[in-house]
């Protein structure tokens, strides 16, 4: 079964079922909970994808919970396959290879039965196998905060932070956070309508600076997903997004880096 599972992950990492290009020059995988989630990091996704880099986005639940009585499609499989195209259309606006959808149930990571962290237990065996069969020079999730609290923000990435912990990631990959410095965080929490947690600047060591064709594929990268926002929410919402990012996406390196403007 496992072997079944590596293989079909690495069918499903490559577009169009060849195998990944050997010209790229790094690849970078982003794990996160929710379809959408990327868009709080997409400038940086969008940069290295558009520099030749392999970039992966791995949702790890189907969204099937995340209902807006405006969309007028109910919680649901009909809503979860909705939201997992979205998903592939906002990879293909940035650059990416084809979304890898792990299928966990929205708002189904904190469970009690059959034993408290039965499906986190799951998530850190395929996330283990997926990043086996991807290889990446540097791996992005949710900090512990999860931006603005989410539950299974913070569970995904706790999962992703125990799997590099654990000491089976391939040597020499590094772990992100995204995070915003208390200015910014203060700022868009009064837009937001959400409380986002503020990450220490000092902590934010890595900043990478996107240009004018970096935000043109990030904005439509937030388009795509149409199931959550109207086109007036959006815009509002990537009006937050550059507040929190002034020009830059912040990242907190895993056990601490040095003060750099790039990955790898």
């Amino acid at each position: 079964m496992k072997r079944l599972a590596l293989l079909a992950f690495a069918a499903a990492c490559a577009p169009h079922g060849t195998a990944p290009t050997p010209t790229a020059r790094h690849t970078l995988v982003a794990i996160f909970a929710h379809p959408d989630d990327e868009t709080f990091v997409s400038p940086a996704l969008a940069h290295y994808a558009r520099a030749g880099n392999r970039v992966y986005v791995i949702i790890a639940t189907d969204g099937r919970k995340g209902a807006s009585q405006r969309f007028g499609v109910p919680a649901g499989d009909s809503l979860a396959a909705i939201r997992a195209g979205e998903a592939r259309c906002s990879a293909r606006q940035l650059g990416a290879q084809p979304t890898i959808l792990l299928g966990f149930e929205d708002a189904g990571l904190a469970v009690l039965s059959p034993w408290p962290g039965e499906p986190l237990d799951r998530m850190s065996k395929l996330i283990d196998s997926t990043l086996h069969v991807l290889r990446p020079d540097a791996v992005i999730t949710w900090g512990p905060e999860g931006g603005y609290g989410h539950q299974d923000h913070r569970l995904v990435g706790d999962v992703v932070t125990q799997v590099f912990q654990s000491g089976s990631v391939p040597a020499g990959t590094r772990l992100y956070y995204g995070g915003y410095p208390s200015d910014r965080a203060a700022a868009a929490q009064r837009a937001f309508g959400q409380r986002v947690y503020p990450t220490d600047a000092a902590l934010l060591t890595t900043r990478i600076t996107y240009d004018a064709e970096d935000r043109a594929a990030a904005r439509r990268a937030l388009s795509c997903h149409r199931s959550q926002e109207s086109d007036e929410e959006m815009t509002r919402t990537f009006g937050v997004f550059e507040q929190l990012w002034n020009g830059e996406v912040a990242f907190q390196q895993w056990r601490g880096g040095p003060t750099t403007s790039k990955f790898f």
